[in-house]
């Protein structure tokens, strides 16, 4: 006997991020994602699946994007933003954040 599989629906906030997110995944490398240069370095990415932590940070002390939410991911004692957002509140930046690891860690690619 089959059982049918449930229909998933996708929150429009999640749909969104997924969006957003994918527009910076590195569609033939798993895993990475673009970000923010550091010095004159030209371009940069990540391989989001060897971070410690992916975090939402408000980047208030942060001259280059004041009182907005950056996703960032931590190397050890280094974070590198992704070159996703900023975003005026946290709960785009938690939506991004989680899209970012479902896309890094997920079967299909964006």
């Amino acid at each position: 006997m089959t059982h049918a599989q449930p229909d998933i629906v996708v929150p429009e906030e999640l749909q969104w991020a997924l969006a957003e997110a994918g527009k910076e995944a590195v569609a033939v490398a798993p895993g990475w994602f673009r970000a923010w240069p550091t010095g004159d370095e030209k371009w940069s990415v990540v391989n989001i699946r060897g971070a410690s932590q992916v975090i939402v940070n408000h980047s208030r002390e942060d001259d280059r994007h004041p009182n907005a939410w950056t996703v960032r991911a931590l190397f050890g004692d280094k974070a590198v933003e992704l070159r996703v957002g900023p975003y005026d509140n946290k709960a785009q930046a938690i939506w991004v954040a989680h899209a970012v690891l479902s896309i890094a860690f997920g079967d299909s690619r964006p």
